[in-house]
């Protein structure tokens, strides 16, 4: 009777982690790489790029337009992976839980997107600030930070980055990062062909979907969390 109530024992222990760990991966997961990469198109992605781009390089010629394009795209994706691997690190210092983080970026998103969506509607009254004068430092600012780098698409690569366990998780992510800035890239060098082609109209309602969309993901979010963590049941 001991030696298998002792074996029972061990059995309850070593399982009891496992449990733990599935439960901990299900919650770092909740995200899928398509809706990541959804999320770095909203947040840094090239649709809200087109229109400041245009305004920043109006009447200059294609070869200055091109320089001011790679060098932002250069700059802004350093900084994104700077910021990502410190914000990584600096959360998992702090201790800071899963739940935590994953509950923060919902919010985030939920707020940021929420401001967006009411935004579109009085655009049109607000009064537009002077395009600043054309040169190539435009491209750490405005242009880099706060244009394409926002601190709220900050907020979320690092928060990603930090829900990351594994290596495979965290190259999709950075893979995702870069595909979105490869596109920032492209947007810029054919902004004005583009915006020609589509129109601010267009842009404005796909920004509103997209704008919507967001909301709901962030939402979304936040409701996986709490089922994760048992605080509220699963709603079908």
């Amino acid at each position: 009777m001991p030696p298998e109530r002792a074996s029972h024992e061990d059995d309850t222990v070593v399982n009891q982690p496992q449990t733990t760990a599935s439960n901990d991966q299900q919650l770092r997961y909740i995200l899928s790489f398509a809706e990541i990469f959804t999320f770095f198109s909203l947040m840094l992605g090239p649709i809200k790029v087109l229109v400041p781009f245009v305004k920043m390089t109006k009447d200059t010629d294609a070869k200055f337009r091109r320089k001011l394009a790679l060098r932002a795209a250069l700059i802004f994706t350093i900084i994104c992976l700077v910021a990502a691997f410190m914000g990584q690190r600096a959360l998992k210092a702090w201790h800071i839980s899963i739940p935590a983080i994953m509950l923060a970026g919902g919010i985030i998103l939920f707020l940021v997107a929420l401001q967006m969506v009411m935004q579109i509607y009085p655009s049109s009254s607000r009064h537009e600030a002077t395009p600043p004068i054309p040169a190539l430092a435009m491209a750490v600012s405005p242009l880099s930070f706060p244009t394409i780098v926002t601190p709220y698409g900050i907020a979320i690569l690092i928060i990603l980055m930090a829900t990351a366990q594994d290596a495979t998780r965290q190259m999709g992510i950075i893979s995702a990062l870069v595909a979105i800035m490869i596109l920032n890239l492209l947007a810029m060098l054919f902004a004005h062909t583009i915006l020609k082609f589509i129109g601010v109209i267009t842009l404005q309602i796909l920004g509103s979907v997209l704008g919507v969309l967001q909301v709901a993901l962030g939402i979304e979010m936040i409701l996986q969390t709490l089922i994760k963590m048992g605080v509220i049941s699963k709603v079908s």
